[in-house]
């Protein structure tokens, strides 16, 4: 088993400059670390601001993430 390349994928998958200018709810709940039923959830309640639907799948700016991170999913203050 390859533990470092392990790593590396959730090295990048908890890193925001990995992924591109618009997330997916699958990129959001790897980066979140929570399920994409809780990601819908939270889009749903618009805690996400805007975000871009391409038919049925949301796309999410990047730059409405950065409170989300900061604020986590539970209302602490996280510090990823």
């Amino acid at each position: 088993m390859d533990t470092t390349s392990d790593h590396n994928s959730q090295t990048k998958a908890t890193n925001l400059d990995y992924y591109g200018d618009l997330l997916s709810v699958e990129d959001l709940s790897k980066f979140f670390g929570v399920s994409k039923q809780t990601v819908y959830k939270e889009i749903r309640d618009g805690k996400f601001g805007e975000p871009l639907r391409f038919g049925r799948s949301y796309r999410i700016p990047k730059i409405y993430i950065s409170q989300r991170y900061l604020v986590g999913f539970n209302g602490e203050i996280t510090s990823k």
